[in-house]
């Protein structure tokens, strides 16, 4: 059985035609089924725990990158299988998981493709995709040793997966994280990149060095808190992805 999610911000007008040419795929598709709306008087928790219990066995998220990061928080570990339909053509987990957007993304969920991948675990909090540090003088405990940046100005990101472009061996699958320290250089036109710090690890912990808590930015939607501890959940959340995934 299959439970629909549809975020909040999709009861705007503007994605009524969408969503009706969804509803018509998914169901010329044969999997058809329940449909939860998003509001503030309807807790996703709440639908989704109730449907595992009537017989959900898979979770469609149809919404946006942040829609489906609040959703692993929910289902990651638990006896379901999540899929995402982006209503966005610039989602940048869809991507790293192969499914196009709209309604070509309703062929991906119908083929059923069911990859394990491991989640970022920071705090108790999951994450799919990075969790961000900007400009803050941190102090990184990394494999018995203590990391700091060499630069006052500089970015941290931590990836479960990335863009081959910043890591090429990156993959969620390999129960591995990597935190990347990229030094930010002043030029005539503000702040430019530099080569970065690429370091491999399954747990690592960071605080702030001075008596100011840092904040930290997972999957561009929730506000952690320094000191945290991170750590990779090997093989956490049953994913559908398409053919044209960035990974094995």
């Amino acid at each position: 059985m299959y439970l629909y999610i549809y975020d909040s911000f999709l009861s705007d007008k503007k994605y009524s035609d969408l969503l009706s040419q969804i509803e018509k795929r998914v169901t010329d598709l044969g999997i058809k089924g329940r449909i939860a709306r998003l509001s503030i008087l309807k807790n996703m928790k709440e639908l989704i725990t109730d449907g595992i219990k009537s017989g959900v066995q898979t979770v469609v998220v149809i919404g946006n990158a942040q829609t489906f990061a609040k959703v692993i928080n929910i289902v990651a570990g638990l006896e379901v299988v999540l899929g995402l339909i982006p209503v966005e053509n610039d989602n940048k987990i869809a991507k790293m998981l192969g499914v196009p957007p709209k309604l070509l993304a309703c062929d991906v969920i119908a083929s059923r493709i069911i990859k394990k991948i491991d989640l970022g675990l920071i705090n108790g909090h999951f994450f799919v995709g990075q969790a961000e540090i900007n400009d803050a003088n941190v102090l990184i405990e990394y494999d018995g040793y203590n990391v700091r940046p060499t630069t006052a100005n500089n970015n941290i990101t931590i990836y479960n997966f990335a863009d081959r472009s910043i890591i090429p061996n990156s993959t969620p699958v390999d129960g591995v994280l990597e935190v990347v320290i990229t030094p930010m250089k002043s030029g005539v036109f503000g702040k430019k990149n530099i080569t970065g710090t690429i370091l491999p690890f399954s747990k690592i912990k960071i605080s702030a060095e001075d008596e100011e808590q840092v904040s930290i930015l997972t999957d561009e939607q929730v506000i952690m808190k320094t000191p945290a501890e991170i750590s990779v959940a090997p093989q956490k959340l049953r994913v559908i992805v398409g053919p044209e995934r960035c990974f094995e």
